[in-house]
């Protein structure tokens, strides 16, 4: 893989929510289609500088060269969210996108590997997701890491006016 993983910073917000809409762009199996994002990087910038050391936190994976040998670019994306509930607090749900162009060079795994760490920092036991029944790219990367089915949420998501299920999967972390 080249490049590196971090946590986010409130100043990736405009960063951030490029990638975040390119990814939208390129992939059916995002839960936003294209142009539902907020435009503004406002609020993520705001949600960004809220995450402190326990709960939620974003990760990116980012292209030291960018395009044209320009600036670093962010290139993935992993995000974990966690409800403030105490009978929830130990949960983290996770979305991931790659930009296209970035695919099959282990960003998925390295973003994967980290956030499997940082939740485990921040104490927490279990990472979930669903993924689109038919996304079995996605679905492998998952059950390589060690997420496990746990669920079929059937017509759950509606795509192109079809309703499309999607696994519920999780992995519990040891302390």
């Amino acid at each position: 893989m080249e490049g590196m993983i971090r946590l986010t910073v409130p100043d990736d917000a405009p960063a951030l929510l490029t990638l975040q809409q390119r990814l939208d762009h390129q992939s059916s199996f995002m839960l936003f289609e294209p142009g539902e994002r907020h435009p503004d990087p406002g609020p993520l910038r705001h949600r960004l500088a809220a995450q402190g050391n326990r709960g939620s936190f974003d990760l990116v994976a980012e292209d030291p060269h960018g395009p044209s040998g320009g600036p670093a670019e962010l290139v993935g994306w992993l995000s974990v969210a966690v409800t403030p509930y105490r009978r929830v607090a130990h949960v983290g749900s996770l979305a991931l996108g790659v930009d296209a162009a970035h695919a099959s060079r282990g960003l998925g795994s390295a973003l994967l590997e980290s956030s499997r760490a940082e939740a485990a920092r921040r104490g927490l036991r279990r990472l979930e997701l669903t993924v689109m029944a038919d996304n079995l790219r996605a679905l492998n990367l998952y059950l390589r890491h060690g997420y496990q089915v746990e669920g079929l949420r059937r017509g759950s998501l509606v795509r192109q006016d079809r309703c499309i299920d999607e696994y519920l999967m999780a992995q519990l972390l040891e302390h």
